[in-house]
């Protein structure tokens, strides 16, 4: 049976990467005989133009000789390109989605301090990655020279985790900050999450609320279960049944949440407080309330994990929970600097507690419901 290319990948582009894959992981050792184009041609029900591209790359980036008669072969590792490498320092890479954020700056700031006062350059990559960008990057980091990589893992797909698993054998250093997946040994560190749904949930039941909704992106990634479980858990507590028709989650992030925020407030038993799990929902929220004349916090009390000091930025009673970004990069870049260190050592996992923002002038009331 032939072997399947994913659709969203040319057809040479994963060739070149399977084969560049087995020589970093030392299946395919230096002085190996590779594949030929027939060969891989019909392992991969293929015309011998995309298997003469791959091996073509490969043996351009120095991964293997070819030989007119004799066929390709592994090169040594000293032949290989390093086209990033831009430095003689040992060097880290740390990879994040967005620069707009104020978590993430500081996330970046105490990662590229401690890797300095370390003695360890580092590469700042900003980057919002498609599934097949992500898998592309990630691919290409292991021959750009660097010792080791942090990362937000933006798209956690069966290609990208069977690649993370490789780096893991071959002891290639990398980390996954902010989130992480289960399942997966790698090092990380990330925001104790469950408890952060807990703390904004529970601050909400002190104050005697006992209709708490819960405004969510997809629970498609860790960060979000995990919050949404400390949620229920807090409710449970409290002696507060969970409620699905109270949970409202995003369309998307360029899409309106006015749908969701129009079916919640219809409901009889309507919510007198939303926990929100990030800051542009609850920016959202806000809005919408607006809309729809409830005033906060006189009406509806918001907790929310606030990124982006949305709180200080409206000048609004608000309870927040702000993650330890600062420590979260000293943190991040200590591990993956020990794990170049000592390949061999024990896998770190590390969550850190955010710290809860409470306002004093919030109103006292006890709601009903």
């Amino acid at each position: 049976m032939a072997a399947h290319i994913p659709s969203d990948l040319p057809a040479y582009v994963y060739i070149k990467r399977v084969l560049k894959n087995r020589i970093e992981d030392g299946e395919l050792p230096e002085g190996a005989r590779v594949p030929s184009e027939m060969e891989l041609a019909r392992e991969y029900n293929v015309s011998r133009n995309p298997t003469r591209q791959a091996l073509r790359d490969l043996e351009q980036e120095g991964y293997i000789v070819r030989s007119p008669g004799r066929g390709s072969f592994v090169a040594p590792m000293s032949k290989r390109e390093k086209p990033l490498r831009i430095t003689q320092w040992p060097t880290l890479a740390v990879a994040c989605p967005v620069l707009e954020c104020h978590y993430t700056r500081q996330v970046i700031q105490g990662f590229t301090r401690c890797a300095a006062e370390k003695s360890f350059h580092t590469m700042v990559y900003f980057q919002h990655f498609s599934n097949e960008s992500e898998f592309d990057f990630l691919a290409d980091i292991r021959n750009s020279g660097i010792d080791g990589i942090a990362f937000w893992l933006q798209h956690p797909s069966g290609l990208t985790l069977d690649l993370l698993e490789k780096f893991h054998r071959a002891s290639f250093p990398f980390l996954l900050i902010d989130r992480y997946v289960r399942g997966v040994e790698a090092d990380f560190v990330v925001t104790d999450n469950e408890d952060v749904g807990y703390q904004l949930t529970k601050a909400l039941t002190d104050r005697g609320h006992r209709k708490i909704g819960l405004i969510t992106t997809p629970l498609d990634n860790t960060t979000v279960e995990d919050r949404q479980k400390g949620y229920r858990r807090a409710l449970e507590e409290a002696g507060i049944p969970y409620d699905a028709s109270l949970t409202g989650i995003t369309p998307g992030e360029y899409e309106s949440l006015s749908p969701v925020a129009h079916r919640i407030m219809a409901l009889q038993g309507r919510p007198t407080a939303f926990v929100c799990v990030n800051d542009g929902v609850a920016a959202k929220l806000l809005d919408e309330l607006d809309a729809l004349g409830y005033r906060v916090p006189e009406d509806v009390d918001i907790a929310t994990v606030d990124d982006n000091e949305l709180a200080q930025v409206l000048d609004m009673p608000i309870i927040a929970a702000s993650q330890a970004g600062y420590e979260m990069g000293r943190q991040s870049a200590e591990i993956l600097i020990a794990r170049v260190e000592h390949p061999a050592r024990a896998i770190e996992k590390r969550f850190l507690k955010a710290e809860l923002h409470v306002p004093e002038e919030l109103p006292t009331r006890t709601p009903s419901g």
